[in-house]
């Protein structure tokens, strides 16, 4: 029967996946009908395993409730009238009148529990002799009742004791007949149960083998529509993956797994299409590349990383021919090239006098590159610049050593002027008017200026042409500081400006050109002084700094500049506009001159200065050149 019911089940699949077949249904649709097809099955199964166990559970109330209790209710009766014989007995053997009293109330209450026990085994029973059985055991049972109210009554002794005897013998066939026929029924009750409970146990066992048939049916089923359209298309992913474009891919169904098998065909269609692009793609660049190599118009040579040639151009051949035999792909490079390629430079004459300059690059995979690129015209530019700076350098010592001569000529007729000016002035020689002793005075001052811009044209020839020499000794910073302070304070109080000095007590001595340091310190004065309007300040102060330098420095609250400008304003003869020219008088060498006394005496000078805000320059004295014995003395 099992069998049958299997393959009526194997067919009904069968119909049921060819109708399925002609439904295009989607994934979840599937997956929801197999869920509840199992749900379904697992209901069915759930519902038949309750109605059996509570059929199950009803076979046994009842087998228990009727049979087992009509059986221990009919025991129970007997048991009672067992007690109600020995209460007779003890009735009739006792004299006392009130033991007998309490003796036949005794009887009578265990009379009317034997009624009730009688009654339940009645109805509790489960058969038609059960039933007669227990109505015939009552009406025994009331018979000897009576018997034994007429011997208590006072009948004749001897026919009731034998009456009440008899009727107590029928009474104790009739409780065995009851126990038989109620143990009969619980029997025939207790097969009946076990019959049905093995049915439905039967029942669960074939239900549970249909639903595991069912679960095998939707599992196939789910293996056919899912599982393998996902193994078919991981396959031809995993091919794809491996670079097999040929790789056949066959669309089934109408939902998202054949979607996704028709998206994976074009894909690998596309990858295909994109492929042979790329190739074509990569081929024409590499014949780009390969005719652009041979089209250069320099030496282009490839090699591996043990320097043997994969590529070379025709221009290589050109410009070594005769090397042409040794540059072949697989050859090992020329020892002329390598040798060239050594030399720091790079560079290699030819034999027909050309320049070539050779360079060498790693590539990615460990290849070298080597470009070789005429320089022949560069080397002529070359040759021709290295003439030009030592004509340049010719013509700058020849303008030093004019301007060293000129120098020297000027002093002496300018000596000559300054003192005929200072004698006039003075009126050595007599009495002058206050006319010419004006005239002396301006014929003075001019000389002096000129004499001063003489020595600083000097000055600067001889530190251009590193001839000037620093006069050393050990100075009292402060001192000078203070010194230049004096001289310049009369030119800051005609202008209104207000001078300060800042110079600590216990500044260090230093090796120096005391003459060179009061140079560079009145000339950035001078400067500040110049270039600060009425009403500003000017500061000059001096610290020793935790690195042993002392650092000296002048701020003004004057114009200021650009910061792209200091450079113009540290070279020789210049000004930073016309407009300034024409203001400020000055020839530019101020501060020309204070930057290279500066690193004359191993100092760095620093200008810190913005449009407005005015400027601040300090200079330093190495640590090397600071005197803290002497300072302390």
């Amino acid at each position: 029967m099992t069998l049958g019911l299997a393959i009526s089940l194997r067919r009904m699949c069968k119909a049921a996946d060819r109708r399925l077949r002609g439904v295009p249904a989607t994934v979840r649709g599937k997956v929801l009908l197999a869920f509840c097809a199992l749900a379904a099955i697992t209901g069915f199964l759930g519902f038949s395993a309750v109605n059996s166990v509570t059929e199950s559970g009803r076979l046994v109330v009842e087998t228990y409730d009727k049979s087992l209790m009509s059986i221990s209710y009919a025991r129970l009766a007997l048991s009672v009238f067992t007690q109600m014989q020995l209460a007779q007995a003890e009735l009739r053997s006792t004299p006392d009148i009130d033991q007998r009293e309490a003796l036949n109330k005794h009887i009578a209450e265990l009379s009317r529990s034997l009624t009730e026990d009688l009654g339940v085994a009645r109805g509790r029973a489960t058969s038609e002799r059960a039933i007669i059985a227990a109505n015939d055991t009552a009406y025994f049972v009331a018979a000897w009742t009576a018997a034994r109210r007429r011997l208590f009554a006072g009948d004749d002794g001897q026919v009731a004791s034998a009456e009440l005897a008899q009727r107590a013998n029928s009474v104790l066939d009739a409780f065995d007949n009851l126990v038989e026929v109620t143990a009969e029924d619980g029997f025939k009750d207790r097969e009946q149960a076990l019959a049905s409970i093995e049915h439905n146990r039967r029942l669960n066992i074939g239900g549970t083998a249909m639903a595991l048939f069912l679960g095998v049916v939707i599992a196939i089923l789910l293996t056919q529509y899912m599982v393998r359209p996902i193994a078919t298309a991981s396959h031809a992913a995993k091919r794809i993956a491996e670079g097999e474009l040929d790789v056949d891919i066959t669309p089934t169904g109408d939902d998202e797994f054949g979607l996704l098998l028709k998206s994976m065909s074009v894909m690998r269609d596309n990858i295909r299409d994109m492929m042979e692009r790329e190739i074509a793609a990569r081929r024409s660049a590499q014949t780009r590349l390969v005719n652009a190599i041979e089209n250069s118009a320099e030496a282009v040579i490839l090699l591996d990383s043990e320097d043997r040639i994969l590529l070379i151009n025709s221009q290589v051949a050109a410009f070594f021919p005769d090397l042409a035999s040794s540059f072949t792909v697989g050859a090992q490079l020329p020892d002329a090239i390598h040798d060239a390629l050594t030399r720091s430079t790079g560079e290699i004459c030819l034999v027909d006098g050309r320049w070539l300059r050779l360079t060498r690059s790693v590539a990615d995979d460990g290849s070298f590159v080597i470009m070789g690129a005429d320089i022949t015209l560069l080397k002529v530019r070359e040759t021709l610049l290295q003439a030009a700076k030592e004509e340049a350098e010719t013509a700058n010592r020849s303008k030093s050593q004019f301007l060293a001569n000129m120098s020297h000529e000027l002093r002496t007729p300018l000596n000559a002027i300054i003192g005929f000016a200072e004698v006039i002035r003075e009126a050595m020689m007599g009495p002058v008017s206050v006319r010419y002793k004006d005239y002396a005075q301006d014929i003075f001052d001019s000389g002096q200026h000129l004499l001063n811009l003489v020595n600083d044209v000097l000055d600067l020839s001889k530190i251009e042409a590193g001839r000037f020499e620093l006069d050393e000794d050990i100075v009292d910073v402060g001192q000078v500081i203070s010194a230049c302070t004096r001289l310049i304070h009369p030119r800051a109080g005609k202008a209104n400006i207000d001078l300060v000095c800042e110079t600590p007590v216990s500044l260090p001595f230093a090796h120096a050109d005391e003459r060179r340091l009061k140079q560079i310190i009145l000339n950035l004065l001078s400067n500040a002084v110049k270039f600060t309007p009425a009403g500003g300040r000017v500061v000059v102060s001096a610290c020793a700094q935790s690195t042993g330098e002392i650092r000296i420095a002048v701020g003004d609250t004057g114009i200021g500049m650009r910061s792209e400008d200091v450079p113009v304003a540290l070279e020789p003869f210049r000004q930073l506009d016309g407009g300034m020219n024409r203001r400020y008088e000055g020839t530019g060498l101020g501060l020309p001159m204070v930057q290279r006394l500066v690193r004359l005496h191993g100092g760095e000078l620093k200008i810190e200065t913005a449009p407005g805000a005015g400027t601040t320059v300090s200079f330093t004295l190495p640590a090397e050149r600071c005197v803290q014995e002497v300072a302390s003395a």
